[in-house]
Formats: structure tokens, C-alpha cells, sequence
């Protein structure tokens, strides 16, 4: 009697550790503008986000306005971090193409180059990159040799090649993180 009781214990102890485990292990949900971006951020350790203010802006040749809603994830005892920008444009824009005869950047990369994630004149390599399942932008800035930045670009709402939603995460964690961070990554318009 004493052992199933014990045995009863043990597996009751064992469910709960199990539940503790899926809990710290769960995804971090982000609502930023028209988006809500969940990723894993449980390998980073103790962190904070800080979401930043909305801004509003006239893009021209193609005239339209989008706004960036901005938020930083800092770690606790890291340098690193991570931020997130979502760009929500007032029509659907061309994402895949140039945006213009004067531009050869597609609109992601474009999207990329005018964030605020992008030191001024620092010069990136992009690359295709499938995030969350759809075709984005991988951009490398090697400012810093030992310390490169990553930055994805992808629109969740993207169709036929054009969006009205870009989602713009950088890291400048080793690629292993930053791969892993990027690989968890699941976005919903609201």
C-alpha cells in the first residue's frame, strides 16, 4: 500500500515537473501594430521587452504611408538583443520586385535598409530566407567581424508577391542563437 502511494507521489511529481518544463519552455507573444509575433526566447535567459512608440511616416515614389511600431527584447547581463520592427503600409506594396526604376532592392530589402535596425551607411548582404513559413530576407551587416547582426524581413499578409504588413526582427546573438530565434518564430495579423 505504502509503494503505490509512494508510486503515486513519484508520478504526480513527475506531471508537474513536465508542466514547469513546457511553461518555461513556452513562446513569448508580441502584439506590435497589426501584428502578433510569438518566438521561443527561452534559451536567452532572463530578458525584458520594452515596446517603443508608434511612428508615422510619407513614403514617396511610391506615395503611401506606413507606420513602425518598435520593441526591443534586452537580455539580462548580455550586450546582445534582439528588436523587432513592424512596418504596416496604407496599401499593399510589391515585396518580392524592385520598388522602383531608381531602387533594385525589393521591397523587403528596402523595408530592411530604411528600419531604424540598420546602422546609417552600414552596408548589407541579403539572401532569401523562408521564415514562419514564408519567402523573406536574410540581411548580414559585418560592422563588426566578431559580432555580425542579423536582420529577417517577411510579411505575414504577403499574396502575389506584394503586403501591406512587414515584420523586421534582428539579432546580434552568435548565428546558432539567432537561427534558433528565427526558426521559432510565428506571426498572426489581428
Amino acid at each position: 500500500m505504502c509503494e503505490m502511494k509512494t508510486m503515486r507521489l513519484l508520478a504526480a511529481f513527475c506531471l508537474i515537473s513536465m508542466t514547469v518544463a513546457i511553461a518555461i519552455a513556452t513562446d513569448e507573444t508580441i502584439e506590435l501594430g497589426p501584428a502578433r509575433i510569438s518566438m521561443d526566447l527561452s534559451s536567452l535567459g532572463s530578458y525584458s521587452i520594452e515596446k517603443g512608440d508608434i511612428s508615422s511616416l510619407d513614403h514617396k515614389k511610391p506615395d503611401f504611408q506606413y507606420e513602425i511600431t518598435p520593441a526591443r527584447i534586452n537580455v539580462e547581463g548580455s550586450p546582445d538583443q534582439v528588436q523587432l520592427e513592424v512596418h504596416q503600409m496604407s496599401m499593399s506594396e510589391p515585396l518580392e520586385s524592385s520598388i522602383s526604376n531608381k531602387d533594385p532592392a525589393s521591397g523587403l530589402e528596402h523595408c530592411i535598409e530604411r528600419s531604424s535596425l540598420v546602422p546609417v551607411g552600414e552596408d548589407i548582404q541579403t539572401e532569401p530566407y523562408t521564415i514562419d513559413g514564408r519567402q523573406g530576407e536574410l540581411a548580414t551587416l559585418n560592422g563588426d567581424p566578431e559580432n555580425p547582426l542579423y536582420i529577417v524581413a517577411y510579411s505575414p499578409d504577403q499574396k502575389d508577391g506584394s503586403g501591406t504588413v512587414v515584420c523586421i526582427v534582428s539579432s546580434d546573438f552568435s548565428w546558432e542563437a539567432t537561427k534558433q530565434l528565427f526558426d521559432s518564430i510565428r506571426t498572426q495579423v489581428v
